[in-house]
């Protein structure tokens, strides 16, 4: 017997694969993940601000590098590049287009 290739599966998998991903973003957000790690962003800065000031009542010499941590990580790689330079040639067609619109609209009007 003669295997049936099923051609619309990988389609089924992407879109249960979707799927999963957006539960699992709507279940972080309802449970209050993404608030918790600003809130924890917020009490560093807060404790930093303390000991800012307390520095401050001391007398003791301050560095703004001591009490300000810049945690930026940079998540960009090839597919992120790729994606930013798609995106930006789709806003300037789009954007030209409207444009184009626009004055076509403008000529037939007046």
């Amino acid at each position: 017997m003669e295997k049936k290739k099923n051609k619309g599966a990988w389609v089924l998998k992407a879109l249960g694969i979707l799927f999963i991903v957006y539960i699992s973003l709507t279940i972080a957000i309802s449970t209050g993940y993404y608030e918790a790690k600003l809130n924890e962003k917020t009490t560093i800065t807060d404790e930093a601000m303390r000991q800012f000031e307390e520095d401050v009542r001391n007398g003791k010499d301050v560095d703004i590098t001591d009490y300000v941590t810049d945690i930026r990580e940079d998540y960009s790689n090839t597919t992120t590049k790729a994606g930013v330079f798609f995106s930006q040639i789709v806003e300037n067609v789009m954007s030209k287009g409207i444009d184009g619109m626009i004055n076509i609209f403008k000529t037939l009007f007046t």
